[in-house]
C-alpha cells in the first residue's frame, strides 16, 4: 500500500513525522533570484526555510550534481544560513541535482504500529523544459512536450513511470495546484506567474531493508523539480515568511 502525498507545514517543530494515511515532510529545492541559485529546505510555499545551526544540520550526505551534455560532475555548494549557495548557471537541457540517502530516519506510525522510514530527499533544476531523463531514485522530468499552455512533466521511479499519485505545484506566493499523474505517470501545468516554481511528491513504498547497522520498514522518497520562469504575470507577493522548525526533529 502507498501512502499518498499530502501537502502541509510541519507543526509544533515536527520537522518529520507521519501518522497513518498522511505524510508530513520538508522538501528539498533550488530556487533563482537575479543571477543567483540557492539550495532551500523547508516549504516554499509557505515561505519557511530551515536554518543552520538548526535543521539545516540534518544533512549528512547531501550530493549535488551538474548534468551537461558532455556529461555529469560534481557541484560543491556552499553552506550559508538559510541554504547552500550554488555556483551554477544551466544551459539549454541541463539540470542541477541533488539528493540526499543517508538523512536521519524516522517513524511511520500506520495502524498503530511504528515504522522506521528510510527518507530520500531529492531535487532537481531545470533551466528550460527540453525532455530530460530521469536519473534520481524518484524523479520529476519535463518531457518536452506542451499541452496547448500546459508544460508536461513525467514521474518516475526506479525507472518506471509512477501513475496515479497527487502531485503539487507551489510558489513563493503561496499559490498551489494539484494533479495526478495519468497512467504514463505525466501530468501538465500551466505556469502564469513570472519567477520560481516547485513540483513536488511524497511517495512511500513497502520495503524492508537495512542501511548501515539500522534496519527500516518503509522506504520514503519527497522528490521535486525546480524552475523559474522570466516571463508571465508579474508574481503574487511572496507569503509572510514562517519560522522554522529549526533544532526540533
Amino acid at each position: 500500500m502507498n501512502l499518498k502525498p499530502v501537502f502541509r507545514s510541519l507543526a509544533a517543530g515536527l520537522a518529520l513525522a507521519a501518522v497513518a494515511g498522511a505524510a508530513h515532510a520538508h522538501q528539498i529545492w533550488f530556487e533563482q533570484a537575479g543571477n543567483s541559485i540557492t539550495f532551500r529546505y523547508g516549504e516554499l510555499d509557505e515561505n519557511l526555510h530551515e536554518v543552520s545551526p538548526g535543521g539545516l544540520d540534518r544533512f549528512r550526505a547531501l550530493e549535488a550534481r551538474w548534468v551537461k551534455a558532455e556529461g555529469t560532475a560534481p557541484l560543491a555548494m556552499q553552506k550559508l544560513q538559510d541554504g547552500y549557495a550554488v555556483p551554477a548557471r544551466t544551459a539549454a537541457g541541463e539540470s542541477l541535482l541533488a539528493i540526499d540517502n543517508n538523512y536521519p530516519m524516522f517513524d511511520t506510525r500506520r495502524d498503530g504500529k511504528l515504522l522506521r522510514t528510510w527518507w530520500v530527499p531529492a531535487t532537481r533544476w531545470v533551466g528550460d523544459f527540453s525532455a530530460r531523463k530521469a536519473e534520481l531514485p524518484l524523479d520529476f522530468v519535463p518531457t518536452g512536450a506542451k499541452r496547448g499552455d500546459a508544460v508536461e512533466f513525467q514521474l518516475v521511479y526506479k525507472g518506471e513511470p509512477l501513475a496515479g499519485e497527487k502531485v503539487k505545484l507551489a510558489t513563493p506566493s503561496g499559490w498551489v495546484k494539484y494533479a495526478t499523474t495519468d497512467a504514463d505517470g505525466k501530468v501538465a501545468f500551466a505556469l502564469p506567474w513570472k519567477g520560481n516554481y516547485v513540483l513536488g511528491v511524497y511517495y512511500t513504498d513497502e520495503i524492508e531493508g537495512v542501511r548501515g547497522d539500522e534496519k527500516y520498514q518503509l522506504e520514503g522518497y519527497n522528490t521535486s523539480v525546480s524552475f523559474n520562469l522570466a516571463k508571465g504575470l508579474a508574481p503574487l507577493a511572496t507569503a509572510e515568511r514562517t519560522l522554522p522548525a529549526t533544532g526540533k526533529h
